[in-house]
């Protein structure tokens, strides 16, 4: 046979389907997309287990997509070239509104970066549902005073859904326990967006004030909030001058040597800790609030910052809230207030949702259900000296709205609180019946 046919017909067969000869590349499968962190939170490994996997998906299967959700997950990674690759991405997918978002995020932004602040617009106008970007949107406009977008970019989250209806009502619980007037001091975003939501476009409260302490760090920031109603805290010229009192006392905290008590405790005492400018400011709010006389509370998901409450002496504990201004109720009466309130008022109608009893354990809204948990569990001591019929609402309502969609590994440590033989027999025979307290 002639040699050239010959090598011919070879290479025909080879590109035969089911040839022997054909090598059918491993096939790469898609990981899971990549969501906001307010939506479903893993740690950093996780993250950058995904973000190997999408690589590799990418590398297989080339698209703007997948490049957005690897790059989604390298951000949330904290990969150190992760803003380059974020550019990259820019650059050979310019209408991308994730990797638009994400590259606003890579810089410095809500420091009145307007490039940053262009970039979010454009990834808002070509996809105008893509919550991710009117989520930071707003905080753009809030912080540079600009009341009118900032309400435009708040509606756009409520209209497109993009708040859990179980963190909404965390928020709403909260601010339904506030007295008149109040400045409400929130830390993350599942703490402050519903409260903004809340407060400003459905008019919901709309005489508290929420602070978010992590944005008090931005300079413009502070003096946004005076302009929305918070009791001035801060001279004009004096930002500087704190800026350099933080400095100065971050170096010497570095160095610090823990006291004899301290190290007795194993850990630091809260007078003696390092705070930031963010940290600071929030001591300010109280004192100026205060001296206009208006109440100032912690959200729940302030828990770090408990120790801030003991320096004060004056905090009260109040579930989703804690109190942090000096009152003049009886703490007695708030406390009865608040337990009625808790059983007869709280909306619990994202606790009771199929989708939060079927979303998976790193869901936020199964994160955050653990804070009426952990408000209940700091609160059964005064519960018990309420009376056995406070005991018991609260017993009920926590078997009614709470139990089932605690996370797994935690929902024994809760349940304990009521193991104790001085609460009413219905309550014991709950325990009883799940063998956690004998005869």
């Amino acid at each position: 046979m002639n040699p050239t046919r010959l090598a011919v017909i070879v290479i025909l067969l080879a590109t035969l389907p089911g040839s022997a000869c054909q090598r059918t590349p491993k096939e790469v499968e898609r990981p899971e997309k990549i969501v906001s962190q307010r939506l479903v939170a893993y740690d950093s490994t996780t993250y950058a287990r995904l973000a190997q996997l999408w690589e590799k998906y990418y590398n297989a299967y080339p698209s703007e997509d997948a490049y957005a959700n690897w790059m989604y997950a390298a951000f949330y990674a904290d990969r150190g070239d992760v803003r380059s690759m974020i550019e990259k991405g820019v650059e050979k997918y310019p209408a991308n509104p994730v990797l638009l978002y994400l590259s606003a995020r890579s810089k410095n932004w809500g420091h009145d970066n307007l490039h940053a602040r262009q970039l979010l617009e454009k990834a808002a106008a070509l996809d105008p549902d893509y919550m991710d970007a009117w989520h930071a949107l707003a905080v753009e406009y809030i912080v540079q005073g600009d009341r009118e977008n900032a309400d435009v970019a708040l509606r756009r989250l409520l209209n497109g859904k993009a708040v859990e209806d179980v963190v909404m009502d965390l928020s709403y619980n909260m601010l339904a326990t506030l007295d008149t007037n109040a400045i409400l001091i929130t830390n993350g975003d599942n703490d402050t967006f519903p409260g903004w939501i809340l407060t400003r476009i459905i008019r919901f409260r709309p005489d508290v004030n929420i602070v978010n302490r992590s944005l008090l760090n931005v300079d413009a920031y502070a003096a946004a909030i005076v302009k929305e109603g918070i009791p001035e805290f801060i001279a004009h010229d004096g930002m500087d001058s704190l800026k350099g009192e933080v400095a100065a006392d971050k170096e010497r905290s570095v160095k610090r040597q823990l006291t004899v008590d301290e190290q007795s405790r194993g850990f630091p005492d809260p007078r003696n800790e390092f705070m930031d400018l963010g940290d600071r400011l929030v001591f300010r709010i109280i004192d100026a609030a205060e001296r206009a006389g208006r109440p100032v509370y912690f959200a729940c998901t302030m828990d770090r910052y408990n120790l801030w409450v003991q320096r004060a002496l004056r905090a009260r504990y109040l579930g989703l809230v804690t109190l942090v201004t000096r009152s003049s109720k009886p703490y007695s009466e708030q406390l009865r207030k608040l337990f009625t309130m808790w059983t007869s008022e709280y909306r619990t109608g994202g606790l009771d949702s199929w989708q939060l009893h079927s979303a998976g354990r790193n869901d936020a809204g199964r994160w955050l259900s653990s804070n009426y948990a952990g408000a209940l569990q700091s609160l059964i001591r005064q519960a018990d000296e309420a009376g056995p019929e406070v005991q018991l609402s609260l017993f009920r309502w926590y078997r009614k709205h709470l139990v089932d969609v605690l996370d797994k590994n935690s929902v024994d440590k809760f349940n304990s609180m009521w193991f104790d033989r001085r609460f009413p027999p219905e309550v014991r025979e709950w325990s009883k019946s799940k063998g956690w307290l004998g005869d």
